[in-house]
């Protein structure tokens, strides 16, 4: 029903746009000039005219011209070109205002965490073609899924808000976009191969197709394969990832354009130790290297496969000078798992609350204790959506009136299968040969099925004045979104439901005095929706006890943002200044914890917030060759409630937030002749919290990371280029950020007289190593 539903709705519109598109305006006639148009009025160039312009970046790309009422990063292509070719999206974001990157390996194969003005990821939307990203039932964002920064165009960081029509229900913190390069008129490619530390290695190919004929549509398919054994402990990384696009531009400036992205990876997990832990093995904390029986942590026992599948057909429709319409179907699924394993006593094996007794290794008895592989794992996610928006311009004012429906089916299971002799798992997506009871029920300790359906409907109005000088944009948004869940373990309720409807009216104005001088300021409302997990209890498989229980009744985390700012672009220094403060009820802060041996992610209330702080960015246009950036981030963040464990409550109130450094700062410089360029990057970041009670914290630390390349002549119809990447210069051993936080790390006198004991112990994430990179790369 809700499937027909979407692809009855997805086939009227591209009827509505093919009518549209045939109706077409006569040549030289004005059309809608006033809406987002996905750079349809952009010129399309090629890699090697990409180089060229290069130079005339801000900030050696980290910086562009930006003109809206709210304050917004962009990093470009002439950026990312110099980088090295593995990294996620939070690496290449690191250096950004507000931005303070966990970073887990040394290459971005693993994703780490990243937080934006102390909120974090799982608080910041993510999109890409305009198709959402974050997980739906936990928010969580997995960038080494995504793209291939080597087809990125650009990547718009939004500190403060999501916008009006973005598709996203956590994004309390922000919003990161990402677009796709367009493919090239000219028909041609990329090939590139790159070697490292640790025996890395990476393969990247890029056809482009050019204009197709006589049809205007162009377009490009790449592939790349990646290999980066571990810098510490046993296991190998590796992934093959597929990035596409179609792209027709029509005379009357409608655009129609495709994409689809894969990712095929296979990733052993590094352990995120304890502050103990760190202090005493350093970078040998890890997962253990020789195999026993009895041990769970064995490394060949946390492998986690996943594969991800995005599609995305934005569709921009001109019908006049006045009205038009935008339509981004999408559909995104994937499937993976989580891995872990346990050490199980045959007669008291537990699938919820109920207790078995189970011949586990088939010996005929079943008083063994035996190592059992169970993984959490997620057998498919399907997720469909479509964001709808009608434009109507008149005077002065540019109307939007949009719907954005989105429908997902998410299973989830950590059933019970065999080791093999090896120490491995019989089979690492734990989805086969899995233990069954007498019934032929599968054995499972976590077993459910999760529906969310969210609508929302929004209205904006854009007010241009005094020849564009002011700009005041006005909206409000309506968002419902619904959860149903199945729980199939026994002694667990069997469907549960949480329903919200949240209001988010948002203002913005920018008054521009002229081309050098602008001042910002905006108001803004966001929420956060809580996760699946409040859904669900979970139990340990070993004694049936629950180690995490629902919480149907978990409020929305709303937020309240206000930003004040400055900006001068001239034609050389540019740069901005943003004032901020927020304040959050009924916040939601993410922690890793441990069930059944497996790090998986949950979340906590944490009651009121407030954030403030200064955001300064700044950067040069060429000069003697050289485009140094500078940013830094003053944030204030504490929490508001005391935090309440059982019938007293820990002294919370007025302690720093978690995951808030109150400094971070980045310096770039950037030189680039056209034909050798160089550069470095490097971070400062502060002292965080990873307690409520902040009775602990990991110190701050310094990176750097460093580029050096060569661009060969024209050779034929190719250009070479060689580049060296040198991340974290200096080998400095740090942690890299909190992974999982708790409420207090020690016995701590309550509010009300009693002691309360710790509520956890947080873990860290461990930052990669020194690793050299070298690409080779031919485009042609």
């Amino acid at each position: 029903m809700r499937a027909s539903w979407f692809l009855s709705t997805a086939i009227v519109g591209t009827l509505f746009s093919t009518m549209a598109f045939a109706a077409g305006t006569p040549e030289g006639r004005r059309t809608h000039n006033a809406l987002p148009s996905h750079k349809s009025a952009k010129k399309v160039v090629s890699r090697s005219e990409t180089i060229r312009v290069a130079g005339a970046t801000i900030g050696g790309g980290l910086m562009t011209k930006q003109n809206g009422t709210r304050a917004r990063s962009e990093i470009t292509q002439a950026f990312i070109a110099k980088q090295a070719p593995t990294p996620n999206v939070f690496r290449l974001l690191s250096s950004l205002p507000g931005a303070n990157v966990a970073s887990a390996d040394p290459f971005g194969m693993v994703s780490g965490n990243m937080t934006i003005r102390g909120m974090n990821s799982d608080q910041i939307g993510f999109t890409v073609e305009g198709a959402p990203l974050n997980d739906i039932g936990s928010y969580m964002a997995f960038p080494t899924e995504w793209v291939d920064s080597e087809n990125l165009s650009q990547v718009t960081m939004q500190q403060g808000s999501a916008n009006l029509d973005s598709p996203v229900i956590g994004a309390s913190g922000g919003i990161v976009t990402m677009n796709l390069m367009d493919p090239s008129e000219k028909m041609g490619g990329t090939i590139a191969g790159s070697y490292g530390s640790y025996h890395t290695h990476r393969e990247y190919a890029r056809l482009e197709t050019g204009l197709i004929g006589n049809t205007g549509m162009r377009a490009f398919v790449a592939w790349s394969h990646l290999e980066e054994p571990h810098f510490r402990g046993r296991g190998d990384d590796h992934k093959q990832h597929v990035d596409a696009k179609l792209v027709k531009d029509w005379h009357n400036g409608s655009r129609s354009s495709v994409s689809v992205s894969f990712d095929d990876s296979m990733k052993v997990a590094y352990l995120s130790p304890s502050l103990s832990t760190w202090q005493q093995y350093g970078r040998k904390a890890n997962y253990s290297e020789d195999f026993s029986p009895t041990d769970t942590r064995y490394w060949k026992l946390h492998q986690s496969p996943y594969r991800v599948l995005i599609l995305s057909a934005p569709q921009h429709i001109v019908v006049n000078r006045h009205l038009g319409f935008d339509f981004t179907p999408y559909f995104y699924w994937n499937a993976g798992t989580i891995a872990s394993a346990s050490l199980m006593s045959e007669n008291s094996v537990y699938s919820g609350t109920q207790r078995y007794s189970i011949d586990l290794n088939g010996n005929g008895t079943t008083t063994d204790k035996v190592m059992m592989y169970t993984p959490f794992t997620t057998p498919y996610v399907y997720r469909p959506g479509l964001v709808s928006k009608v434009h109507y311009t008149i005077g002065h004012h540019d109307f939007v009136f949009g719907y954005w429906f989105d429908w997902s089916r998410q299973r989830m299971i950590n059933p019970y299968s065999a080791v093999g002799e090896n120490g491995g798992p019989a089979n690492v997506w734990g989805f086969l040969n899995n233990v069954k009871l007498s019934d032929g029920t599968r054995l499972a300790s976590y077993d459910n099925l999760t529906i969310t359906r969210v609508n929302s409907l929004f209205f904006g109005d854009t007010f241009n004045a005094f020849n564009n000088r002011l700009r005041v944009e006005a909206g409000v948004k309506e968002s419902m979104v619904s959860r149903i869940g199945y729980n199939y373990l026994p002694g667990s309720n069997y469907r549960t439901g949480m329903n919200a409807a949240v209001t988010t009216p948002n203002l913005g104005a920018r008054y521009r005095f002229n081309d050098q001088h602008q001042i910002f300021a905006d108001v803004a409302t966001n929420f956060r929706t809580p996760t699946l997990n409040a859904l669900y209890d979970t139990y340990s498989a070993t004694t049936g006890k629950a180690t995490t229980l629902a919480n149907t009744q978990q409020k929305t985390e709303y937020s309240i943002s206000e930003e004040l700012g400055y900006r001068y672009t001239g034609d050389v220094f540019s740069g901005s200044v943003t004032f901020f403060n927020y304040n959050f009820t009924n916040r939601q802060v993410a922690t890793q914890v441990v069930v059944n041996n497996a790090q998986i992610t949950q979340n906590i209330n944490a009651g009121g917030q407030t954030s403030r702080g200064v955001d300064i960015e700044f950067g040069t246009r060429p000069w003697h060759n050289l485009r140094p950036y500078v940013s830094a981030e003053y944030l204030h963040a504490t929490i508001d409630n005391n935090y309440k464990v059982g019938n007293d409550a820990l002294p919370t109130a007025g302690k720093i937030a978690v995951r808030s450094p109150e400094f971070q700062a980045a310096v770039g410089l950037d030189y680039d002749d056209g034909t050798y360029f160089a550069g470095f990057n490097v971070k400062y970041v502060g002292r965080q919290f990873s307690t409520f009670m902040n009775d602990q914290a990991m110190p701050g630390y310094v990176n750097a990371d460093m580029n050096f390349g060569y661009r060969a002549p024209r050779i034929l119809h190719t250009r070479p280029e060689i580049r060296l990447n040198l991340m974290n210069v200096g080998d400095n051993k740090y942690l890299s950020g909190p992974a999982g936080i708790a409420a207090s790390s020690r016995a701590t006198k309550g509010v009300y007289g009693t002691t309360i004991a710790a509520q956890g112990t947080p873990t860290y994430y461990v930052a990669g190593g020194f690793a050299a990179l070298l690409t080779a790369k031919v485009d042609f």
